[in-house]
């Protein structure tokens, strides 16, 4: 039977798993919202190209690409920002499931010596008892 001090070590425990969870899947969405913002910033550089090739190659006049161009650089620059603000979502992310995995690393290294403590005292009483047995039985 548990005693009050660890059913509440293993309510701790599934609250710590819970939010061990929870870290996971922000940082998934996270990573997520990174990985779609870092596609968009490659899209943007790769129309640049493929605009500058289209220029140099006479589908489009170089006077069309250079007033055009200011606005792929700006569009870049955008994609860069939000990728930089997904990347900084990202590493915080991280550092919450870390946080959590330490937290509830913790509360289980507290558990597991609880449980050896326990297991540590039935093992004096079983052998307190034998030791009494054994010495009726020697009496008698």
């Amino acid at each position: 039977m548990m005693d009050a001090r660890t059913r509440a070590l293993q309510a701790l425990i599934r609250l710590r798993q819970t939010e061990v969870d929870q870290a996971k899947t922000a940082l998934a969405e996270a990573v997520g919202k990174e990985n779609a913002a870092l596609d968009l910033v490659e899209k943007r550089r790769a129309l640049i190209e493929s605009e500058q090739e289209r220029a140099v190659s006479g589908q489009v006049s170089m006077d069309d690409f250079r007033t055009w161009l200011p606005a792929g650089r700006d569009a870049v620059e955008q994609a860069q920002k939000a990728l930089s603000a997904a990347r900084q979502v990202s590493d915080q992310a991280r550092e919450v499931l870390i946080q959590a995995n330490a937290a509830q690393k913790a509360a289980q290294a507290i558990m597991d010596r609880r449980l050896e403590e326990e297991a540590e005292t039935r093992a004096r009483r079983e052998q307190t008892e034998i030791d009494d047995l054994s010495r009726r039985n020697r009496m008698g």
